[in-house]
């Protein structure tokens, strides 16, 4: 599997340094977990980590993988997709990039395209909203399905 350059991504050691800051420690599931998860390349479902991590971790559960991946997304260490074409996918890569999803086949990719965030911070704004991030997803046919898509589904 190739991996992902993560340089722009924090260090395996700010998972310590963040979880120390909370009053939380850092074990070996979490470390193992956001190691498994920084080398993929694609992005990976809890369940898909957890396989990858059961000879490292035999015996961590689903719900211990999730908790995991979730805590590493609030420690802005991981971030979490909902494509709502299935199980969440969870991406190692927490610099500002987007994601192109194929409707047909529910591959995801990284999208490296700057996005002006303004725009949506201040119409989110003159709704009541909050806005702590925006995140794109371009929806459509990848370049596999797309040759083989009926005309109905273009």
């Amino acid at each position: 599997m190739t991996t992902f350059d993560h340089s722009s991504t924090p260090a395996q050691s700010d998972l310590v340094e963040l979880l120390h800051r909370r009053g939380q420690r850092s074990t070996p599931q979490r470390n193992v977990i956001l190691r498994e998860l920084r080398r993929r390349v694609r992005h990976a479902t809890a369940d898909e980590i957890r396989a990858a991590v059961r000879d490292e971790l035999p015996g961590t559960s689903t719900p211990t993988v999730y908790a995991t991946l979730d805590l590493l997304v609030e420690l802005g260490l991981a971030r979490r997709i909902d494509t709502g074409l299935g199980a969440a996918l969870y991406d190692g890569r927490t610099d500002p990039h987007q994601h192109l999803v194929c409707r047909r086949c529910g591959r995801v990719d990284d999208l490296d395209v700057a996005l002006d965030e303004a725009p949506f911070v201040t119409a989110a704004g003159a709704n009541g909203f909050d806005a702590e991030s925006v995140e794109l997803l371009v929806c459509g046919l990848c370049s596999d399905c797309a040759p083989a898509a009926l005309p109905s589904e273009r």
